[in-house]
């Protein structure tokens, strides 16, 4: 499964990075970015090529400029994943109180 929605202008989705970034990064306007929530493959299903498959058929039908998501360090198979995608890391959160850190990462659609 995979989900997500387009950040709205007013999002505090930045505010939760502990790395200083730009405000250009940072700008949004309802439409810039997609906020990717969820990819999830059940565990006997994976290293199949399954969760290509299905965020390219999402960003394919996406009108964002980019995709944004975050992800746990030490989850190193879907870190290269993402890598081979061609995400690239823009910082680190702490997405709600109590949370781990996640690295924040970014695919240019445009």
């Amino acid at each position: 499964m995979a989900y997500g929605y387009p950040l709205p202008a007013d999002t505090g989705w930045w505010d939760t990075l502990t790395d200083p970034i730009s405000d250009d990064l940072r700008r949004e306007d309802g439409k810039r970015t997609f906020g990717l929530f969820e990819l999830a493959v059940r565990p006997r299903w994976r290293r199949q090529g399954i969760a290509t498959r299905m965020h390219r058929v999402l960003v394919e039908g996406l009108d964002n400029g980019r995709v944004m998501l975050n992800a746990r360090p030490e989850a190193t198979a879907a870190q290269a994943s993402y890598r081979a995608w061609g995400y690239r890391r823009v910082g680190s959160a702490v997405p709600w109180e109590g949370a781990a850190r996640h690295d924040v990462m970014v695919l240019d659609l445009l």
